[in-house]
């Protein structure tokens, strides 16, 4: 139970296991191939936010704090190394688990308001496998509140300038890491993204550049090789965007595919290169601060993220 509670979906070739605990995807395979970076949810927790539903924001806000309203909200730093507060406020929490099936599963869970983060979020996550299709992922959030100003509580940043309703800072991403078995130096990448997002030594976002003539072009495919990456993509193709991953060997290619503005891809060195991170995402790291592609929540809207993972031969 150190996840919560597993779930496994069938359909056709394809087998999934999910977890409450983050609203978490643990494995997906397809002929017993593995589509996704696996581990052993029984018994250690995922490494490098496997498979965890990230929001209300995604990647990292600089610093742990961020301007609203006028006011400074603290929230807490979980990577000390960069001072930053990273994935959002639900990837550990035990979400409810609202709907099982053969091949699907729903989670939910509600973010209350806190001193750092003051607003109220619905969360609901539904894993469903096809036969043909693969696994797809919505993940639809609602804004349920936005709490009045608190000025006497210490540690309260007093509430927001414009007291109560307003609207709510949100981004969300997902964070499988891709599989074909073998180390990703030996696999091939191709990920349609025009623009890359530069960052510093903290992965603070600096510059968005061209990736035309940079190590970063992913775009007509290549070998990853030694290539580090732990980047934002965006500049991706109007509509539904693929990237893919497959063996430099040749074989069947698993296929992450979202209309997501931004995607964030990272080669995983601190685990051994054994999967590529793809990441649907809202928007990038530091949005709460720079305001890009931030989404405005206001009290009662509601937001979707939809993604897909499947293998083609």
């Amino acid at each position: 139970m150190i996840n919560g509670e597993l779930i496994t979906l069938n359909a056709g070739e394809y087998q999934a296991q999910v977890a409450s605990c983050g609203g978490m995807l643990v494995s997906l395979t397809r002929a017993d191939r593995d589509l996704v970076l696996p581990f052993d949810a029984e018994a250690s927790m995922p490494s490098g936010w496997q498979g965890k539903t990230m929001l209300p924001w995604p990647n990292r806000i600089a610093g742990s704090t961020y301007t609203r309203g006028g006011r400074t909200f603290q929230v807490a730093c979980n990577e000390p190394e960069t001072g930053a507060a990273n994935h959002g406020l639900v990837s550990w929490t035990d979400w409810e688990v609202t709907g099982i099936d053969v091949d699907a599963a729903t989670f939910g869970t509600l973010l209350p308001a806190s001193y750092g983060y003051p607003w109220s979020l619905l969360v609901t996550t539904r894993y469903r496998l096809h036969p043909i299709c693969g696994l797809s992922v919505t993940t639809q959030t609602i804004c349920v509140g936005a709490a009045l100003a608190t000025d006497d509580v210490v540690g309260a940043p007093g509430g927001l300038a414009a007291g109560a309703l307003a609207a709510a800072p949100y981004g969300i991403a997902a964070h499988p890491y891709l599989s074909r078995g073998v180390k990703i130096d030996e696999c091939v990448l191709t990920l349609p993204g025009a623009k890359v997002l530069e960052a510093d030594e903290n992965l603070t976002p600096t510059v968005l550049r061209d990736v035309e003539g940079t190590e970063q072009d992913w775009r007509a495919g290549k070998q990853i090789g030694a290539t580090r990456a732990d980047n934002a993509f965006t500049g991706l193709p109007q509509g539904v965007w693929e990237i893919r991953l497959a063996r430099a060997e040749g074989g069947p290619a698993v296929v992450l595919s979202s209309d997501s503005p931004w995607a964030q891809i990272y080669t995983a060195d601190h685990m051994g290169r054994r999967g590529l991170a793809v990441e649907p995402m809202t928007c990038p790291a530091n949005a709460f601060n720079t305001g890009e592609s931030l989404i405005e929540l206001e009290v009662g809207a509601e937001h979707t993220l939809a993604w897909n993972l499947r293998e083609v031969d």
